[in-house]
């Protein structure tokens, strides 16, 4: 895998020193090492480096998406993990929308021209069902506009958008839970059992080996103490360059009294959403 890291380029439009339009070619990574044991065997540990250009490649929102593991690995649908990709990829934009004709779609979401030929089955089969996931287990929500010609659908335009605070905490559970009964959740079939008379309870695994809960969101600054530290630093890093106590005011206005009931992945989650939510709001400061 490191071997193919240094073989992989990349290639993007750029000029040359002329002002032609020119292709730039640059190396992923300009060198590794990795730690071997004196009998040869390997250590375990490797560090790399990624190439100048290849850094200012990942840090342009417009080129690099941050992709949950949790949620990739979730997706049931081949279509719906595109579908996130695609709206990973540009939900940071200006305009977090995409847009194109049938066969641009067809040919983003992998779908083969002979499949769902009929609109009708195709917003059945493959945009709903990816809809419906995407809400369950993303960061964002999607939504989708049909632009006709007549009574034909030639364009769609798909409006990706952050989840606030609350839907993230619910769809961080969500990934936490296991997936057998994702599908029922999500269809809202679940079913309640009334434990009877005679009923034999469920194990209490959780119970015992629950680890004691972690610190609240601090009250005061986020600038000062270990606890903080945390807290800041995904405020500076997620919150477009806007003062982190005043997202933090912002997010404890926000979410009121169930502050206080958030620990550990949750709340930070929740912080992380909405650190983004405010950027998406309010664009970069000035």
């Amino acid at each position: 895998m490191l071997q193919e890291l240094h073989r992989t380029l990349f290639a993007v439009d750029d000029k040359s020193w002329r002002g032609k339009k020119a292709t730039l070619l640059f190396s992923l990574i300009s060198r590794s090492r990795e730690e071997t044991e004196e009998e040869g065997g390997e250590a375990g540990w490797i560090e790399w480096e990624f190439t100048p250009d290849a850094r200012k490649l990942i840090q342009a929102s417009e080129t690099y998406a941050v992709l949950n593991r949790q949620a990739v690995l979730g997706f049931r649908s081949n279509y719906a993990l595109k579908l996130y990709e695609l709206g990973a990829l540009r939900l940071h934009r200006r305009q977090a929308t995409w847009r194109g004709d049938m066969q641009a779609l067809r040919a983003a979401l992998g779908i083969p021209p002979e499949v769902y030929t009929d609109f009708a089955q195709l917003r059945r089969k493959v945009l709903e069902k990816a809809k419906s996931e995407i809400d369950q287990l993303a960061h964002f929500r999607v939504e989708w506009r049909e632009i006709r010609q007549g009574r034909t659908v030639t364009e769609l335009e798909f409006r990706f958008e952050p989840k606030g605070a609350p839907e993230v905490i619910e769809t961080v559970a969500e990934l936490d839970r296991h997936s057998a009964g994702r599908h029922a959740r999500r269809e809202g079939t679940v079913e309640t059992i009334a434990a009877g008379q005679g009923a034999i309870p469920g194990p209490s695994k959780a119970v015992a080996s629950r680890k004691p809960p972690e610190a609240s969101f601090p009250r005061g600054s986020l600038r000062y103490g270990d606890t903080e530290s945390e807290f800041r630093s995904i405020g500076r890093e997620h919150g477009g360059g806007w003062d982190v106590d005043m997202i933090a005011d912002g997010f404890r206005s926000h979410m009121g009294e169930r502050l206080e009931k958030l620990r550990g992945a949750k709340l930070m989650a929740a912080w992380k959403g909405f650190c983004e939510g405010w950027v998406n709001r309010r664009g970069r400061p000035q």
